[in-house]
């Protein structure tokens, strides 16, 4: 691979102005269709296989309730007494959904809170409810505008707080803030590493050039395919931090060979076949873990591993191809690395110091950190976030806020029964009896805080009860009590020959957050035994491999608990920006199992591919692990805070998944970058000494040879270069009675040679002693 990625980057690197012409005209192939459709993400996260979906079905079929569709819920508060109530106002409410229904060809139909009796019990409060015949995503700005336009109105007119909620508020764009944030703290961090605005600007100019190409054909997706918008999000994040790490790792390394190699085009070539491979390698690993998520078998899941791989691939192209283009057009304007660490002092900084000279120390602190950070995780909660965890500044919170202080907590998350009455729809009289009967006996379950008489479908086929609970959608006595009503179908059975079946979005998501929640342990084991035998090839070892994914695991479980801590247990959560604290996003564990994978794998090549190269070196264990962390530690730690600065810049953001998702990612990275690589694992490297290499005879047979930092070419290059101008210090005469050598010597091998040489003036004066003396005695 290396010998193909040197001659990519060579000829990238003489055809610069072609390959910046092609590149070019890439992005604007996508981006210029993209900016004329104007694509439409969309918020749905359901998936299929779920008992409460087929429900949900059946309720649309057979009472026109289709969650599939956009609805707006309309809270109107007044602050005088009774104020809701009064003659003017309730005209003008009524008026107003008229006026709406009139105006706006999409709306299906309207609930009016009178008619249907959505009045709270202090006559305060009204609900009422738009429902449309589009989809939320294909619900227009102006519809909503025309909702919010009417009861505006109100507001002036008579002192009420208005306030919005349902499917139909929710919007699908990508803001573009947290990209600038984390862009512009990107930049500083390759400023600071490269000591040039050129340099710091190159991997920052070809992730947004991939990055613009491959959000440009997401969006193109979307006018044939169903994509939410949380995937977009996320596939931005991803190919953002890596395209700009990517690009850090071939200019890295760039920089280093240029010090010896004065050929600029076979220097980029050398980068690119070197850190290429390691770029490419880590990159495929990253594609294997997001695409690995369409084996759970969860539509979104499956499409954002699809979306987020395609983010990866233009990653590693514009690294490999791109690159090589910019750094032939500036190479003038990035200086080379001074110098080189020749000697055990120069491998010596603080950090190589403490973590070689006191390993057990080192591994004592990271491990508490660790286990501290763990500790959270025990308590962890999943479900799908309401729009109580949007920021206290949105119209859905304070419309969840009014309807639980008004209604109750539970009003936000209603429980669709469906009960089957096939059986007893030709004695109507019986069918009632027994109807509030079953409504009594709901009534009375645990946790259930009101029951709305049964509805009759048109064909009397069946009967709809809606169950408010007591406490709201991701309370952990409403998801027992979705358990406790599906249990009641055996009553029900027993008692009136009944099938009764739960749904309703809330039921949709707790059963998404079990399936989910029961798919993780299967999910982990296969990433962390697919880590271990991708290590076991690259390094031919198998304690590499052991300590690599038993740090992964330890990274994993930190960013968790920490994540824990501030989204659920409101720890420290108005920092970044949590108002409401609650359970984490379902998905969230297999996303980050999945990315955590691919990035802690590209840190842990990175470093120990250079331990055990100066190993090889050396044979100096200590001395191999100093090298390996001088060498690339910097790297490894501009990586991690660019990745953790795009990560931590979608925080702020309002959507509550995306926060959640921004959050673990970066605490991630920071995890396993400072505290697992650049700690635990010289740390244990250091006093597992050689054995940290060894393999079995029988296994080192079976395992093919890999190299995925390109040495062997390195190794090539060394041997064919071309030394020039040598100078006095480089040129040595050996006399003797019998030899007359003259050898040039390179500067760079000068120290090497030179003992050489020194050794072989001794061995020549000695036979020349040997041979006077011969001579002499004949």
């Amino acid at each position: 691979m290396a010998n193909v990625l040197y001659k990519i980057g060579t000829f990238m690197a003489k055809h610069k102005g072609w390959g910046a012409t092609i590149w070019l005209v890439i992005l604007l192939s996508v981006l210029v269709p993209m900016l004329l459709t104007n694509p439409k993400f969309d918020n749905d996260l359901t998936m299929n296989d779920l008992k409460s979906v087929d429900t949900n079905n059946k309720i649309k079929d057979h009472f026109n309730q289709d969650s599939d569709k956009a609805q707006i819920r309309v809270v109107i508060k007044s602050e005088d007494k009774e104020g809701i109530v009064k003659p003017d106002i309730s005209k003008d409410i009524q008026d107003s959904l008229k006026s709406i229904k009139d105006d706006d060809k999409k709306v299906d139909r309207i609930s009016d809170p009178y008619e249907m009796k959505q009045i709270s019990s202090d006559k305060t409060t009204a609900i009422a409810e738009v429902y449309y015949d589009v989809s939320a995503t294909a619900l227009s700005d102006d519809s909503r505008d025309k909702v919010q336009d009417k009861f505006n109105d109100l507001e002036d007119k008579y002192n009420v707080q208005v306030e919005y909620t349902g499917t139909g508020m929710k919007t699908t764009d990508v803001g573009a803030t947290s990209e600038i944030v984390g862009v512009a703290v990107a930049f500083i961090v390759l400023l600071i590493t490269f000591g040039s605005l050129i340099a710091a600007g190159l991997p920052i100019l070809s992730a947004i050039i991939g990055l613009g190409t491959s959000v440009s054909i997401i969006s193109l997706f979307t006018l044939a395919f169903d994509i939410p918008n949380v995937t977009l999000t996320l596939a931005v994040m991803i190919g953002l931090a890596l395209s700009i790490d990517y690009a850090l790792f071939i200019l890295s390394r760039y920089k280093e060979i240029k010090r010896d190699e004065p050929d600029t085009i076979k220097a980029i070539g050398l980068a690119t076949g070197t850190a290429g491979s390691a770029v490419v390698f880590a990159g495929v690993t990253v594609l294997i873990a997001v695409l690995g998520l369409s084996v759970l078998g969860i539509d979104f899941l499956t499409t954002t591993g699809l979306v987020a791989a395609i983010s990866v691939i233009f990653a590693m192209l514009t690294a490999i191809t791109l690159v090589p283009v910019l750094v032939g057009i500036f190479h003038k304007h990035i200086k080379p690395n001074k110098q080189n660490v020749q000697n055990k002092n120069d491998a010596d900084s603080f950090w190589s110091k403490f973590v070689v000279n006191k390993p057990l120390l080192a591994i004592l602190v990271g491990l508490i950190i660790i286990v501290l950070a763990i500790i959270p995780v025990k308590d962890m909660r999943l479900g799908i976030p309401d729009d109580g965890m949007n920021p206290s500044h949105t119209t859905q919170h304070k419309a969840y806020n009014i309807i639980s202080d008004k209604f109750g907590e539970g009003y936000n998350g209603q429980i669709a029964m469906l009960v089957n009455v096939k059986n007893k729809k030709d004695d109507m009289q019986a069918l009632q009896q027994d109807l509030q009967s079953l409504t009594k006996d709901v009534k009375d379950i645990k946790n259930v805080d009101t029951v709305l008489p049964p509805m009759m479908s048109e064909n009397k086929d069946y009967a709809l009860v809606i169950i408010v609970p007591e406490k709201g959608p991701n309370d952990e006595t409403t998801n027992q009590l979705v358990h406790d009503l599906r249990d009641y179908n055996d009553d029900a059975k027993k008692d009136y020959n009944f099938k009764t079946e739960v749904s309703s979005q809330s039921v949709i998501n707790i059963d998404m957050a079990e399936k989910i929640n029961k798919s993780i342990p299967l999910f982990a084991s296969v990433i962390v035994a697919l880590a271990f035998i991708l290590l076991m090839v690259v390094f031919r070892s198998i304690l590499v491999p052991l300590k690599a994914v038993l740090g992964f695991i330890l990274s994993l479980l930190a960013s968790m608990g920490i994540t824990t801590l501030i989204m659920q247990d409101g720890v420290m959560s108005e920092l970044f920006g949590i108002d409401t604290p609650g359970p984490l996003f379902a998905m969230l564990p297999v996303i980050l199992i999945s990315l955590l994978f691919g990035l802690a794998m590209d840190y842990e090549v990175f470093l120990m591919s250079r331990i055990h190269e100066e190993y090889n070196k050396t044979k100096d264990n200590k001395l191999a692990v100093k090298l390996g962390i001088k060498k690339s530690g910097p790297v490894i730690v501009a990586a991690a805070l660019i990745m953790f600065s795009v990560f931590i810049a979608f925080v702020f953001q309002e959507d509550p998944i995306i926060k959640s998702m921004g959050l673990s990612l970066a605490l991630g990275v920071l995890f396993d970058a400072f505290i697992v690589r650049l700690t635990l694992i010289p740390a244990l490297t250091t006093l597992l000494g050689k054995a940290t290499w060894f393999v079995p005879a029988w296994l080192s047979k079976l395992i093919p040879h890999i190299d995925i930092e390109g040495r062997d070419l390195e190794h090539t290059a060394k041997q064919n270069q071309t030394y020039h101008q040598p100078t006095s210090e480089t040129n040595m005469h050996i006399n003797s009675p019998l030899i007359d050598q003259h050898i040039e010597v390179d500067e760079q091998n000068k120290e090497e040679i030179l003992d050489i040489l020194k050794q072989q003036s001794k061995n020549i004066e000695s036979i020349n002693k040997i041979l006077a003396e011969l001579i002499k005695k004949s």
